[in-house]
């Protein structure tokens, strides 16, 4: 009987999807770091400490995902979906990018 983790990691040996996996890290720890960069800026310069903005701003992260949920289903279901996760990606580094500067 084969190693039970041999199996379980064996999408590694695909160079496709270490690409697509390094990929998704990035963006997902540049997402992570632009989100608790707002929060951060709304604590302590905007607001003065204000827990209750804080929250209020981490609660509109989410509003986009939440409100564009229906579309974004129809969107996946009818587009290509490779173009359309390029497309996504370049609007999420377009809207990160003001904060890089």
């Amino acid at each position: 009987m084969k190693n039970p983790l041999s199996r379980a990691f064996r999408a590694l040996r695909n160079f496709n999807f270490r690409l697509w996996m390094a990929g998704g890290l990035v963006s997902n720890i540049g997402t992570w770091m632009q989100r608790v960069a707002q929060d951060w800026i709304v604590l302590t310069q905007l607001t003065h400490h204000d827990a209750t903005a804080v929250g209020i701003v981490t609660g509109l992260q989410f509003a986009p995902q939440l409100l564009l949920l229906p579309w974004s289903g129809l969107a996946a279901d009818r587009f290509n979906q490779r173009k359309l996760l390029m497309l996504t990606q370049a609007s999420m580094g377009a809207l990160a990018a003001p904060w890089a500067f």
